[in-house]
């Protein structure tokens, strides 16, 4: 997390800073996520650059944004998780004194960003994701596109396949959501605080901490896109998925879309990183909870 100086001291501006930066970020980065899950979810071999050509030939630049709404009414609830458990997880490793209960060092980041990661996947993360799978996938697979949108896609989803359809892929989520936040919020924590000063240099070393997540996880991120796809009912279960592309793909078949992710990853963890120590800053400011 940010510098002692930028942590909220109410759980309301944790809830407020991680909302905004949450927003503001999908909004700048969205178009390569829609890039990199559109690769991942391809069975022919498409560029970042075909991939954006085929999309605004056929649905205009809004087509970039096609699936956004999903991640937009989540941000908020996904960021406030994310960093209300990590601040939470953080305080449980600390004695009443405020020093190491259990002496793990540089490692309490690491331990508190993989709580954080769960409950993030639990409660937010696997719902969104496969609303927005399934919606990218009907928009590039289906001529024409069956949901008309946000509300109708989910409320079809729910009414054709059941509540629990949106929680398609939950083991290979919590996999890759606790993972990839214990690295990030472990690595950013690791560097020492005299780097991580300004924004600037909180936003390189959130980047820094989020490139090596995906470097590292990268082949569970392909996984869950598939299992949550509109072809999902091919795989029995992750480790059959994972088979499936190994013999058919590769181990590059595990790399689709990496290009695209590891932009993503390093622009959202920088912007979200840096933009939370500022929104709490400009919050202690104009709300005094002392």
């Amino acid at each position: 997390g940010p510098p002692k100086h930028l942590k909220p001291k109410h759980k309301g501006k944790a809830l407020v800073a991680g909302g905004l930066s949450g927003a503001i970020e999908i909004c700048c980065t969205y178009p390569i996520e829609y890039t990199k899950t559109f690769q991942q979810l391809s069975t022919e071999r498409l560029s970042m650059g075909g991939v954006v050509n085929r999309t605004i030939k056929n649905y205009g630049v809004g087509g970039m944004y096609r699936g956004l709404s999903s991640m937009l009414y989540f941000a908020t609830p996904k960021a406030a998780i994310r960093f209300g458990s990590f601040e939470t997880v953080s305080g449980m490793l600390l004695d009443k004194d405020g020093k190491d209960k259990y002496g793990l060092g540089k490692a309490k980041g690491f331990v508190a960003g993989l709580g954080a990661g769960t409950m993030e996947a639990i409660f937010v993360t696997t719902p969104q994701e496969t609303l927005k799978v399934k919606l990218i996938h009907d928009q590039f697979f289906r001529d024409p596109p069956r949901y008309k949108g946000f509300f109708h896609g989910v409320s079809t989803i729910i009414k054709q396949e059941g509540v629990m359809e949106a929680y398609k892929g939950l083991m290979p989520t919590i996999l890759k959501v606790s993972t990839a936040q214990a690295t990030r919020f472990g690595v950013f924590n690791a560097i020492p605080h005299e780097y991580r000063k300004t924004p600037w240099q909180a936003a390189l070393s959130g980047a820094f901490a989020g490139g090596i997540s995906v470097v590292i996880f990268q082949g569970i991120d392909v996984v869950k896109s598939r299992m949550q796809g509109l072809e999902s009912h091919k795989y029995a279960g992750p480790i059959d998925c994972t088979r499936k592309i190994l013999a058919q793909e590769g181990i590059a078949g595990l790399y689709r879309g990496v290009t695209p992710r590891l932009t993503r990853v390093c622009c959202e963890v920088g912007i979200t990183m840096s933009l939370y120590g500022e929104v709490v800053k400009f919050l202690n400011k104009v709300w005094k909870t002392e």
